[in-house]
């Protein structure tokens, strides 16, 4: 086994909440300090180091790791606890007073999410995300200090130090909002984080977290979703294909199979390289990757020209799993209006 091999089997555990055998429990007591240096730094560059912890938390007591490598780990999973924590209570905070001014925000992504984790406060967290029905962002923003535009036209506000995206799409699609299913229902859901996915994959990269967040929200909604619903908005959204290598991965790389079953009952999974080698070439959003670590250094006239090479270099790739979103992408970017960026 390599580190790869590894790090995928630690995974599993954590965000499973399964024990290893005793004989994959062995061999990973056997590492090495340098081989566990190279474990929780691709945990770092994925931002999966909370789920690391909690599958080292789950060795046998014999298991014998050093104890830097323990107290490393619990290190990092505290920092991440104490962030998650705040950032939720800010999330509370906002949600509560843009309520209390008769609008309707429905949190989405990475603070919704973590609440489908068996340690929802390990999941690191990033931005705050809120989607507001259209006719509402504008009532939003006159409340939220700290606004500035994102490279792609968008507007965000930041609250100590955290930045509040709101959002009027609630899907990463171009396809209209109405022929979708209702943001905060269980289909809704998890259209919502498969197509996010979609849309990094196709640009500057896509990382572990945001495949994790998509396992996690199947495995607490599957038995409150409906196929058919799901299955009527792949069609229209033109991702059916799509769908069912982020199924297969989740099925073969993660260890739940429940997705790939429900929605292509006797399929099978398909090869799931194609998206092991976007998610290991760049980690968190792509950011790791060389050409993405030396573009965010630099202007983002230089970032939109990495982001475009990127988008250019996956076409086969793009074309292949989801060929409808990508050519409106393209139209996109005619205009002149950067999609694909953070």
């Amino acid at each position: 086994m390599n580190a790869y091999d590894y790090f995928f089997l630690l995974l599993r555990s954590g965000l499973n909440g399964a024990d290893l055998s005793p004989a994959e429990a062995d061999a990973v007591a056997r590492l090495s300090p340098k081989q566990w240096d190279m474990l929780i730094h691709l945990a770092g560059r994925q931002t999966v180091t909370g789920l690391l912890y909690t599958a080292v938390e789950r060795l046998p007591a014999d298991a014998g790791l050093h104890p830097d490598i323990v107290l490393s780990l619990m290190s990092r999973a505290v920092s991440i606890e104490k962030e998650s924590q705040r950032k939720a209570a800010l999330t509370e905070q906002l949600v509560g007073r843009l309520k209390a001014e008769g609008l309707a925000p429905v949190v989405m992504k990475g603070i919704a999410v973590a609440a489908f984790y068996d340690h929802p406060l390990r999941r690191t967290s990033g931005d705050i995300d809120i989607y507001l029905p259209s006719g509402q962002t504008e009532a939003a923003f006159s409340l939220l200090p700290g606004q500035h535009a994102a490279p792609d036209g968008s507007r965000h506000a930041a609250i100590d130090g955290v930045d509040i995206d709101i959002h009027e799409r609630y899907y990463d699609l171009h396809v209209a909002q109405q022929r979708l299913p209702r943001p905060g229902t269980p289909e809704a859901t998890l259209l919502m984080l498969s197509t996010h996915i979609l849309k990094h994959a196709i640009g500057p990269g896509v990382g572990l977290r945001q495949l994790c967040d998509l396992a996690m929200a199947w495995r607490a909604l599957a038995s409150k979703i409906d196929p058919g619903i799901l299955l009527k908005a792949q069609r229209r959204a033109g991702i059916r294909r799509w769908d069912r290598l982020v199924a297969s991965f989740l099925a073969r790389e993660l260890g739940q199979p429940r997705m790939l079953e429900a929605l292509f009952p006797g399929a099978g999974p398909c090869s799931t390289e194609p998206l092991r080698r976007i998610v290991l070439e760049g980690g968190n959003f792509g950011h790791f990757a060389a050409s993405r670590t030396k573009a965010l250094t630099q202007s983002e006239k230089q970032r939109k020209r990495d982001t475009l090479a990127r988008f250019l270099r996956r076409l086969p790739f793009s074309l292949h799993y989801a060929p409808r979103e990508v050519l409106s992408t393209m139209l996109g970017l005619m205009r002149g209006n950067l999609h694909i960026i953070e």
